[in-house]
C-alpha cells in the first residue's frame, strides 16, 4: 500500500524539478495544432491500486492522447477480436527504426513488428473499422472512458483531428504502401481515418494514470472496481508496453526508467506498473526520439525514488 502523503510530496517535488526541463526539446510541429500548446505545460499524476488520484503541475491541462492511444485501441482489440486475430496483423518486436519509418516495411514487404509504430497502429484500426463498422469509434471511446474512469466521457478534439488529416503525407504514404503490398487489406482511408480520431481523443494525465493503474491491476479500474480487460490482456499490453512503448528509444528508456510504458508525440507518457501503479505525464517538448524530455526525467526519478523497476 502506497502512502498518499508521501506520493503526493514526491510528484511535488518532482514537477517541481522536471518543470525546468520544459524549456528543452522541440515540440511536434508537423501536426500544426500541437504547435500551439504552450510548451511550458507540466503535469503529473499517480494513481494507486486502492484507487487514490493525485497529481502536481498543470492538473487542468488537456492534450490529445496521439500514440498514447494505442495502448487503449490494442486493449480494445484483443478484447473484442482475440490475440490470435490480432496477432496474425502486426508482431510484437521492438523496432530500431523511428515510428512513422516505411523502411522495415520496403525492405521486407512484411506485416509491421508491433502495433504501437504507426504502421501496425493503422492496420489495427483498419482491422476494427471493417470488423465492428461505422459505430467503432463510439464503441472505443465508450471503452476509453471505462478504462479511465470518465464519468464525463472522453472525446475527439476536433481541432487536433483535422489539422492531423490534413497533414497526414507520411502516414498516408505509409498506408498506401501496405495497401500496396497486401500487408493492408483494409479501406485505406477508413482506416486513417479511425487512426486519427483515436489519436485526437483528448484526455489529462489523470485519465492516462487510471488507464495505466487499470492495466497494472490486472484489467480492474482502481476507481470504479469494473474489469475492464481481461488479465492475459492486460499482461499482454504490459509486454508489448515494455520492449515498443517508447519507438526507437524503448530499450534506452528501459535502462533509464525500467517501467512499461507508452509516450505520443503530443508529449505524454503512460505507465503502468504491475502491482503497484498507474503514472503519466505530460510536458509537450520531445527529444530527437520523439518523447518529452522532461516526462522520461520525470518518470526516471519516480522509478527510483519508489523502486519501480521489476527487479
Amino acid at each position: 500500500m502506497e502512502n498518499k502523503q508521501e506520493l503526493q510530496s514526491l510528484l511535488d517535488r518532482t514537477a517541481a524539478v522536471c518543470r525546468s526541463l520544459t524549456g528543452s526539446g522541440r515540440q511536434a510541429t508537423y501536426i500544426p495544432e500541437l504547435a500551439t500548446v504552450d510548451p511550458s505545460l507540466f503535469a503529473l499524476s499517480a494513481v494507486t491500486l486502492d484507487g487514490a488520484v493525485l497529481s502536481s503541475g498543470d492538473i487542468g491541462a488537456r492534450f490529445s492522447m496521439q500514440s498514447m492511444s494505442k495502448v487503449m485501441s490494442l486493449s480494445f482489440a484483443l478484447e473484442r477480436l482475440g490475440y490470435d486475430e490480432v496477432f496474425s496483423h502486426v508482431g510484437m518486436e521492438p523496432c530500431s527504426e523511428p515510428f512513422n519509418s516505411i523502411m522495415k516495411l520496403e525492405m521486407t514487404s512484411d506485416t509491421p513488428l508491433n502495433p504501437f509504430i504507426n504502421s501496425g497502429s493503422i492496420i489495427m484500426a483498419g482491422l476494427l473499422a471493417e470488423r465492428l463498422g461505422s459505430g467503432v469509434i463510439d464503441e472505443m471511446l465508450d471503452f476509453a472512458s471505462r478504462m479511465t474512469g470518465n464519468k464525463s466521457g472522453l472525446a475527439v478534439n476536433e481541432r487536433v483531428y483535422r489539422s492531423e488529416s490534413s497533414t497526414a503525407d507520411r502516414n498516408r504514404a505509409l498506408a498506401y504502401f501496405m495497401h500496396s503490398s497486401g500487408a493492408l487489406s483494409f479501406e485505406v482511408e477508413k482506416s486513417l481515418d479511425l487512426y486519427f480520431r483515436l489519436c485526437s481523443i483528448e484526455v489529462g494525465t489523470d485519465d492516462l494514470a487510471v488507464m495505466g493503474a487499470t492495466l497494472a491491476n490486472a484489467g480492474k479500474n482502481p476507481l470504479t472496481k469494473e474489469t475492464i480487460v481481461s488479465v492475459d490482456t492486460s499482461y499482454t499490453v504490459i509486454g508489448i508496453m515494455s520492449v515498443c512503448g517508447l519507438y526507437d528509444e524503448s530499450g534506452w528508456f528501459a535502462v533509464k526508467a525500467g517501467v512499461p510504458a507508452k509516450s505520443g508525440v503530443s508529449g505524454g507518457i503512460v505507465c503502468a506498473v504491475p502491482g503497484r501503479m498507474g503514472l503519466a505525464v505530460f510536458s509537450p517538448p520531445l527529444g530527437k526520439g520523439g518523447n518529452s524530455v522532461a516526462g522520461v526525467e520525470a518518470v526516471s526519478r519516480l522509478s527510483k525514488e519508489l523502486k519501480l523497476r521489476g527487479i
